[in-house]
């Protein structure tokens, strides 16, 4: 019996399975990848800020706060 693969609320789009050591984001995905779950909403959001006041653009319904 083949086991079904969990689906992820967050997608990661990468060409390789690593990630950029500089970048919040990717760093919050490796740390919760090696913990053996998914990121949190707000892990990601926490991210997003840190990744903001380095210079990058975020945006999208994730980044908008309640």
């Amino acid at each position: 019996m083949k086991k079904k693969k969990k689906e992820s609320a967050f997608t990661l789009i990468s060409s390789s399975e690593d990630y950029f050591d500089d970048c919040p984001i990717c760093q919050a995905l490796k740390k919760a990848k090696e913990e053996g779950r998914e990121i949190t909403l707000s892990e990601l959001q926490e991210a997003m800020g840190k990744a903001q006041k380095q210079g990058a653009i975020v945006g999208g319904k994730l980044w908008e706060k309640d």
